[in-house]
């Protein structure tokens, strides 16, 4: 996590070019990844704190038009209630012992190694894998796998997020507010000065902690 000078440069970077760039992507399972995306969070400003460990103190806040424009909420899906399918598979563990066997020199291994994957593909072994049919396409790109917890670090609580595939791009007047701490507030006014924009709300991080 950059420290708060190095988010406070990057917060500059951002008013100042008014592009949000969709840099992120995640894997849903082992073939399915989103499209890059950007992201932004739907959380109180009193909840901060708690998202603060995770990402930082330092944050644009939006008017909510201009988010609900471009952006959409994230469905959080637990692991095991991923869509799945049931099929028949080559039996794993007589597979990983065949190539250990193609992992030597000499025609007695390779033959070994033959006969294993063999009896393998003979002795299939029942799996449950994630249905690449049901989850795929563009609404792939809003589901993000997240148990739920009573434990603020194993749930999508501390998150609340929302996507939107491709940069987002902004005006001055959809910014609202910036938060961060009292240390980095003058490099970030200057800027704004530097930019004449001066509509925005400036919230210090210590304001919102002792609120």
């Amino acid at each position: 996590m950059l420290d708060n000078f190095q988010a406070a440069e990057t917060l500059k970077l951002i008013i100042e070019s008014c592009i949000l760039k969709a840099t992120c992507t995640e894997k849903l399972s082992q073939d399915i990844e989103t499209e890059a995306f950007c992201c932004v969070t739907d959380i109180p400003l009193k909840d901060l704190p708690s998202h603060a460990p995770y990402y930082g103190k330092v944050a644009i806040g939006f008017k909510a038009k201009c988010i609900h424009e471009h952006f959409v909420p994230v469905l959080y899906i637990p692991e095991q209630n991923l869509p799945a399918i049931k099929k028949l598979v080559p039996n794993r563990q007589l597979q990983k012992m065949a190539f250990e066997f193609f992992s030597y020199q000499g025609g007695f291994q390779e033959q070994q190694g033959n006969k294993l994957l063999a009896q393998a593909a003979h002795n299939k072994e029942e799996v449950e894998e994630v249905d690449q049919d049901a989850i795929g396409g563009f609404y792939s790109n809003f589901v993000k796998i997240t148990n739920f917890d009573s434990d603020p670090e194993n749930t999508y609580y501390r998150e609340r997020e929302w996507r939107g595939i491709d940069d987002f791009q902004f005006q001055h007047s959809d910014i609202e507010a910036v938060v961060a701490p009292q240390e980095v507030l003058p490099a970030i006014r200057n800027k704004l000065d530097e930019l004449g924009i001066n509509h925005i709300n400036i919230i210090s991080w210590e304001f919102i902690e002792q609120a």
